[in-house]
């Protein structure tokens, strides 16, 4: 049963106003699906635990499925080189099986005053108790994605940043031709920044027309729609909209997400309905905008809980079968495209 949020997020924001005031934790779990924010977070921390001599020395990191926990716990265990602090960075914790994560919980619940876990999940299982004792012993920075409104405050608020001169209407023009994510248009005012000088920093919606890349990071309609073709079993209607990501200069690991993604918010949403939950705490638990939620809701009710979760398991081989090298990217989805489209209809017919 899904669990309603009892106490407020902890926002990056928060997370910038406590490292401003120099406040940290001993664990950060940065939960979300904004790889700016993380980055940015990463870095910030990574800047004010460590000096430069002490980098190589008391900084690990590793990505998901490589880790070794225990390799993790044992090195922040031990003191750090020449004083100091020592800092491990674990990416794509939910990645790694319950056994591994609950390895880190010995280490979380006595961490050394030096030392500092920082952890990054796109989504975490809020009920387990690894989840519970990252809360109890540190910080769950929220990271996920921002509205239309949000990005375009952000968007104002990095432009002055740069030098430039960003009014509210050029910021959600811009935000309007790109999209949300900020990797996306942190690239665009810095192309923006390259264009205009200091005599002249405002940025005009004809800069923005002459230099943004529209929608290069933005397909959320294309995904609705990717996801209504697999539940219908029109494979040719998949196949088209597969290739209109690609060719929007997408990486496949990164459309692979995008539709990993939107099958897990289908996951959570029909399951906190069926629990009980509205459709306004589904959207403030998921961070999606009620539409979202709903189109969420109707491909939940036509595929049913069983179709989905072969969904994820049939996007989780496919990125198997991309890293390991068994298939080119492209081929694995356009096979990933051809599994769903073939097989989960029948299944939401037999069920």
């Amino acid at each position: 049963m899904a669990r309603q949020r009892t106490a407020a997020q902890y926002t990056y924001r928060d997370f910038m106003k406590d490292m401003a005031k120099g406040k940290f934790f001993p664990v950060y779990l940065f939960l979300g699906d904004e790889d700016w924010l993380i980055a940015q977070g990463i870095k910030a921390l990574k800047a004010a635990l460590l000096a430069d001599a002490d980098t190589s020395w008391n900084f690990s990191e590793s990505q998901g499925k490589e880790a070794n926990c225990e390799e993790i716990a044992a090195f922040l265990a031990t003191l750090p080189i020449f004083g100091g602090r020592k800092a491990a960075v674990l990416r794509d914790v939910d990645r790694l099986s319950p056994t591994e994560l609950e390895s880190l919980i010995p280490l979380m619940e006595n961490m050394p005053d030096y030392a500092h876990l920082i952890m990054t999940a796109e989504s975490a299982d809020r009920r387990t108790k690894w989840y519970r004792t990252v809360e109890g012993c540190g910080q769950v920075v929220a990271v996920g994605q921002l509205d239309p409104q949000g990005a375009a405050a952000w968007v104002m608020e990095r432009s002055g940043q740069l030098g430039l001169k960003m009014s509210p209407k050029s910021a959600r023009y811009l935000v309007s031709q790109v999209g949300i994510s900020l990797n996306q248009l942190d690239k665009e005012l810095e192309k923006l920044a390259c264009y205009k000088d200091e005599n002249s920093p405002e940025v005009t919606l004809e800069d923005i027309d002459l230099l943004a890349v529209k929608s290069r990071d933005v397909a959320d309609n294309t995904i609705f729609r990717f996801t209504d073709a697999v539940a219908e079993g029109n494979e040719q209607l998949a196949v088209g909209l597969l290739n209109e990501l690609l060719s929007s200069g997408r990486e496949p690991l990164s459309i692979l997400a995008m539709i990993a993604r939107q099958f897990r918010i289908i996951a959570f949403a029909w399951e906190a309905f069926q629990a009980g939950m509205s459709s306004a705490d589904i959207g403030r638990e998921l961070g999606i905008p009620p539409f979202a939620v709903e189109r969420a809701l109707a491909q939940g009710r036509r595929l049913g809980g069983d179709c989905v979760r072969g969904a994820l398991a049939a996007a989780a081989q496919a990125d198997r079968e991309i890293k390991s090298g068994f298939l080119q990217p492209a081929a694995a989805l356009e096979l990933l495209v051809i599994r769903l489209t073939r097989t989960l209809p029948r299944l939401a017919r037999s069920t």
